[in-house]
Parts: C-alpha cells; structure tokens; sequence
C-alpha cells in the first residue's frame, strides 16, 4: 500500500509522516518511508530537528548519487523519461538536478509497488510534478493534465495545504534555522515557495476532478492530522490487517 503526501514547503507534510508513523506502530502495523532522494527505510516514529533531519550529510548523499544517474540514459517508455520530457525546464542546472530526483524517487515507486506492506511517500510523484511546474519554461494546465494520465496512482494520496500567511512565517522560521549551503542547494526560498502553494492547489484540483483517491487537510491546525489518521486507519489499514482494530486489538 502506497501513501503519498504533497503540499508547499511548510504546510506539514513531516509532521504529519510522524505522527502516521507513530499511529501505524501503535497498531502493529510495519511502515517505511521515502522522500525523495533517500532510500526506502522504516518509518521513524522520533522527532528529528530539521537540523538533524538534513545535515550536512544530505549534501554527500545527494552528490553520491547523482554521477551514476546524470550519465545514465532513462528508459523512453519509463515513468521518469516522460515526465521530464512532458515539462521542460527553464535552466539547464535544474533539469541535471529534477533528472536525478525523478529517476531515483521512480526506481524506489517501482519498488515499493512490488513489495508488500506500507510505504509513505513524503514526496512522491505528484510533489515532484509541483516542483517541475514551478520550473517549467512555459507551463501550462495541459502539461499537467498529460503527466496525470500516465502517473502511477497512490492507494492515499493526501494534499497539505496552509493560508498564506502561516505559510510564509514557517518558511521565514525554517530558512533561518538552516546552513545557509543547504538553502542555496535545496530549498526553493518563500516566494517560491508560496508560489508553489499556488500551482500544489490548481494541482489538487485536477486531481479531485480526475477522482483520485485524494484526502485534503489544512495543516495550519495539527489537530487536523488526527482526523486525517484515523481516517486512514479506519477506512484503508484496518481493512488489510486481519484482526486488527482502532484499539490495536483483536
């Protein structure tokens, strides 16, 4: 089982994969996440600061993979080759990176569709298809609805989203706790990153006409996860867990 989250920097998407993680183990219930780059690893129920959920390590990892990727040539029929392909982006340094990203975050999708149990996708497919939106040269609704159709669905795909101004105050918080490096190298900064909120909501809306399995939560409130947890729970996981129960009980 496949659940994907996405959303604009800062509207919960990691707050809100803790506490689905530390909910599932309650219950018994194996989980592993990805985000992005990373491998595939269990679920990790403590909370790390952004500090030490990054670090500096973030930078090797990443540079690590990313040779053996840039030199390789992607399958044209495969997920990641037509999804670079379907938006092209303004700047070339941004395609050498989306390419890495795309490739790596595919390769573990095919993965985790192959292999039984739960994986939450911090950012998945459709938090990737924002970010390349964002860098697109020209984009355009019909990139969007093009990439929709041959885009793997999740079995829960859940859409984070905040007001603006709860949006940006995080960002102004998170941008002033990290080396200055790590913003340069990944982070989009606030203006992006409100404009990203913007394209992660016309997105959504796609996505809801298309009737995709998606679930919405303002994570401006964290008492909003808790609805949103039990709703999984109630509704997906408990139905594939014999025995189990909202109680973690036979």
């Amino acid at each position: 089982m496949i659940i994907e989250l996405f959303g604009p920097p800062s509207a919960g998407k990691t707050t809100l994969l803790r506490a689905l993680c530390r909910e599932m183990a309650k219950h018994g219930v194996n989980v592993k996440t990805v985000n992005g780059y990373r491998l595939i690893e269990h679920g990790s129920a403590h909370d790390d600061s952004p500090e030490e959920r990054h670090a500096i390590g973030r930078i090797g990892r990443k540079i690590a993979t990313s040779g053996p990727v840039l030199l390789s040539t992607l399958p044209k029929d495969g997920v990641a080759a037509r999804l670079l392909a379907s938006i092209p982006l303004r700047s070339r340094t941004w395609s050498w990176r989306m390419k890495v990203d795309v490739a790596l975050l595919c390769e573990a999708w095919q993965k985790a569709r192959e292999s039984k149990g739960y994986f939450i996708f911090e950012e998945g497919l459709i938090q990737t298809l924002c970010a390349l939106v964002l860098l697109a040269r020209n984009p355009s609704r019909d990139m969007v609805r093009d990439c929709l159709a041959f885009l793997p669905r999740p079995d829960i795909l859940v859409q984070l989203d905040a007001p603006e101004e709860t949006l940006r105050r995080r960002l102004t918080d998170r941008y002033a706790r990290q080396p200055l490096l790590e913003v340069l190298l990944f982070e989009v900064g606030v203006d992006r990153g409100l404009k990203q909120a913007d394209i992660s909501r016309e997105i959504g809306e796609c996505l809801r006409q298309d009737g995709w399995p998606l679930i919405q939560v303002n994570g401006a409130d964290p008492h909003n996860f808790d609805k949103v947890i039990t709703r999984i729970l109630g509704e997906h996981v408990n139905r594939r867990v014999p025995g189990l129960t909202m109680a973690g009980k036979p």
